[in-house]
């Protein structure tokens, strides 16, 4: 591989996160990460257990059904996440999802597989972008 390869898989990889709008928050206020034909929405809800939607490309339909999602904080150990309306939990044994590592999902939603979604632990949850008031409106 050249310079030139190197640099431009760089420069592009951010612009291919922000394309897919990792850097913004999911619409149920959790870190978004695309592994194949939908989103995973993670949010965590104590330092053992996290929540994970399945979202379809728009960011909508979050659905349990033919689905499943299985995580890892170690890339070997999987723990199997359980259906709980719309959304997945999972608990961890040993772990902390405070302190600094990495969280790996296996997903599949509606028959659906993807790829590794692996988010950066503690999560970061990106701010919204704020939207200006309207002007009030005069007739």
């Amino acid at each position: 591989m050249n310079l030139k390869t190197i640099l431009t898989a760089v420069v592009c990889s951010p612009l291919f996160v922000f394309a897919h709008g990792e850097d913004k928050p999911g619409p149920h206020g959790g870190a978004i990460r695309m592994p194949g034909a939908f989103h995973t929405e993670v949010m965590t809800t104590n330092a053992r257990t996290i929540k994970v939607h399945l979202l379809d490309m728009d960011w909508k339909n979050p659905t349990t059904k033919d689905s499943s999602v299985r995580a890892s904080l170690d890339s070997k150990n999987f723990v199997d996440c359980t259906k709980e309306g719309v959304a997945f939990t999972c608990v961890f044994a040993k772990g902390n999802l405070e302190r600094k590592g990495r969280l790996i999902l296996r997903a599949r939603r509606e028959g659906a597989q993807g790829n590794d979604a692996t988010y950066s632990l503690p999560l970061v949850i990106p701010k919204a972008a704020e939207v200006p008031a309207a002007a009030p409106h005069h007739h």
